[in-house]
């Protein structure tokens, strides 16, 4: 936990105090650097190996590194330093560890492109199966075939590049449980994940109308190591390796080169004592300074792979959900029995119907669009055929089980839970009226982390809303698209479920996964440690292993007192009252017609979790949070007066610093826009929810 709040350190500073090192005035050497950031792709003569899978994904990544742009410029600041560090804040919001904007020179050219050996053979073709998918495939195989046939073209005219590094986390020892799959693959999973980053907002720069490319550890145009140097990220040692001041070598790089004009950052310089102190001085070892500091700077430092970044090993686990499920009870449900699905089909009326199409309700907002394309292009990967020969040695459900998790967690879940898949949680029927098979036994469910400083910066329903959800959907759909793809490899039947395809209802598998309690806000697994600011991802097998618990930590009588949700919902969706039965659960049930046409129809926003910001779990990890913390789970019967509490220190109000955003929309015509209005809703603390059973009138008697 955090000892101090950085409430007022804005967003586009990044996590590390980057901006007390010293900058010099004359460009440093780049003949010197050795390496040009890229990585070892002997992994195509290891298919056994999780870098295979890592390289799949890597490929996919490749085939949209370029695109056609929006001919029309959005109608975005001017300002060169706004749009670098609303480029940075982007950067960040995506899990960089640092970025930086430099000048674009012939130094930073390759001598001749670098690419991923299997860009151009592989085949995306499409079964019948992946056909059916909610979104159109065809069309991301053409963006794909698009992006390549622009690769040939080059990036002439690009004058700037953005540079993001991702940090490794430590490195696992071979003598720890789970970690078999992950050894040795740190500069794998950075470059996979920095990749993504860089992708995402190439294809965000073109949606505003600028060209972009992005450039990878796999397929670039430019030398990533010497663009490090020169955006002021790392420096050259004595050796000629890129060292940064706070990571040192253990991290891996992508690029964005682009014809936005932005403003570059200053190279550093050699850090004399002065430097040294004013960046790694009693700030830095406090915490003070800046959320990455000396004492929690490496990731799973204290912790093991396989138990996640938080304390789970503390909860209590037991044997049935603390919600009654009557499985017997519960019927199979059809695909479009989807609120989304039937928005599409006019359930919902016209308004719905017409943001349903092509996605406008996701798309118009510009970022939210780019996140949607790289889940997308995950999807495409998300099903297949397993190896026809099986691995051996993968008999233990205890060490498959850890070994699951700690792959999990190294990719990028922030939480992992195994449980069995019912026939229950799979759907019946695909929107043509086909049956949908039960396909595997088990399920393993991943959370996500919203992001806290950007939802302090939100309202819950403005404009950053609907990209909140599309990257959290879109790094689950890359962490269990790539295990998936690994146990496939392995022999073993395996099928990621995303927000873009799922065969399964996610809710139920997350509740027995023990990664949380059934919570007031209608179909949301409330976390204790994030909260309800999440969003899960599933991925289906018939790999053994052993199922986790169900948790409780007292949420069922704390939400069964505290209405804040119920109160702060602008749509009157969540329910005020008891829980009730529904389809075999015992759930507080929402209003979901009256959510989902707020959230598609919503005109000063993109979609809504306006709930997850006002929640009084949604913390930021404090010390002086704790204290909340412990009482809300030991002390349940005082959830009224905590959320009363919540209330006088105005916790779920809006941050204006954390704010880094545009509020811009696309107008239904393609045209990148200024918002016309944007939500700006405070706390409705006047507002006394009360739930009152209707009662028939009495009969007079004459």
């Amino acid at each position: 936990m955090q000892l101090f709040s950085h409430a007022a350190r804005p967003f586009h500073l990044g996590p590390y105090p980057s901006e007390r090192l010293g900058r010099a005035v004359v460009a440093p050497p780049l003949a010197g650097i050795d390496g040009d950031g890229t990585v070892d792709q002997d992994h195509e003569e290891r298919s056994l190996d999780l870098s295979r899978a890592i390289g799949d994904f890597m490929c996919a990544l490749d085939a949209v590194r370029q695109g056609d742009r929006n001919q029309s410029p959005a109608e975005v600041p001017t300002d060169p330093q706004e749009r670098s560090n609303h480029i940075k804040a982007a950067g960040y919001f995506l899990d960089s560890s640092l970025v930086g904007v430099c000048r674009l020179c012939p130094e930073h050219m390759l001598p001749r492109r670098i690419e991923h050996p299997r860009l151009r053979t592989t085949s995306y073709a499409q079964s019948e199966e992946k056909l059916r998918l909610r979104f159109n495939p065809n069309a991301v195989i053409r963006q794909m075939q698009r992006s390549l046939a622009l690769t040939e073209q080059g990036i002439g005219g690009h004058t700037h590049a953005v540079v993001f590094l991702v940090e490794f986390p430590r490195d696992p020892t071979s003598n720890e449980p789970g970690v078999e799959w992950i050894v040795g693959l740190q500069h794998w999973r950075a470059a996979l994940r920095s990749a993504e980053t860089a992708t995402v907002l190439a294809n965000y720069i073109r949606i505003l109308g600028y060209d972009a490319c992005s450039h990878s550890a796999t397929t670039t145009d430019v030398n990533l190591n010497r663009l490090a140097v020169s955006a002021g990220l790392a420096l050259v040692s004595d050796d000629g390796a890129v060292t940064s001041p706070f990571i040192g070598r253990q991290f891996g790089l992508a690029v964005v080169t682009t014809n936005l004009e932005l403003a570059p950052d200053a190279p550093l310089r050699l850090q004399g004592m002065r430097d040294r102190l004013r960046a790694k001085g009693i700030g830095w070892w406090t915490g003070s300074a800046s959320p990455k500091n000396a004492r929690n700077r490496m990731d799973f430092a204290k912790r093991a792979f396989k138990d996640s970044r938080y304390p789970v090993e503390r909860l209590k686990r037991v044997d049935k959900p603390t919600t009654l499920i009557d499985e017997d009870r519960i019927p199979r449900s059809p695909k479009s029995s989807e609120f989304f699905l039937r928005a599409a089909f006019g359930d919902l009326g016209k308004a719905a119907q017409d943001a349903s199409k092509d996605g406008y309700s996701v798309s118009k907002a510009p970022l939210a669009a780019a996140l949607r394309l790289a889940l997308n292009v995950y999807s495409l990967l998300q099903r297949g055929e397993p190896a026809p020969v099986r691995a051996e040695n993968y008999g233990d459900p205890v060490r498959n089980a850890d070994t699951i998790k700690a792959t999990m967690h190294f990719l990028g879940a922030d939480l992992a839970g195994i449980s069995r898949a019912p026939r229950w949680v799979w759907y019946s029927h695909r929107q043509d009226g086909t049956e949908m098979p039960v396909a595997h036994p088990l399920a393993v469910s991943v959370m996500i982390d919203q992001g806290y400083e950007t939802m302090e910066g939100a309202s819950g329903d403005d404009w950053i809303s609907s990209a909140q959800s599309m990257r959290t959907y879109m790094r689950a759909g890359l962490v269990c698209g790539v295990l998936g793809q690994h146990l496939r490899n392995l022999g073993f039947g395996a099928t990621a479920h995303s927000a873009a395809d799922s065969d399964v209802i996610q809710t139920p598998l997350v509740l027995l996964a023990g990664l949380g309690e059934v919570s007031r806000i209608g179909d949301i697994i409330l976390n204790p440690f994030l909260g309800p600011r999440q969003k899960t991802g599933i991925l289906t097998t018939n790999f053994p292993m052993m199922a986790d618990k169900p948790i409780d930590f007292g949420l069922q009588k704390f939400c069964g007192s505290c209405n804040k949700c119920a109160r702060e919902c602008p749509s009157g969706a969540i329910s005020s009252g008891p829980k009730v039965m529904f389809n075999g659960y015992e759930i507080w049930k929402a209003d979901v017609e009256k959510c989902t046409r707020y959230r598609m129809t919503n005109m000063a926003g993109s979609m809504c979790g306006r709930c997850m910001k006002t929640c009084p779990w949604n913390l930021a990890g404090l010390v002086r949070e704790a204290p909340f913390r412990w009482a809300a789970m030991n002390l349940p019967w005082a959830a009224k007066w905590i959320a009363r509490l919540d209330d006088m220190l105005n916790r779920g109000r809006i941050n204006p610093i954390k704010k880094w955003w545009w509020d811009v929309a696309n107008d239904g015509t393609g045209r990148v826009v200024k918002a016309r209005t944007t939500n700006m809703r405070q706390l409705n603390k006047h507002i006394d929810v009360k739930y009152e059973t209707r009662r028939s009138p009495p009969i007079r008697r004459r």
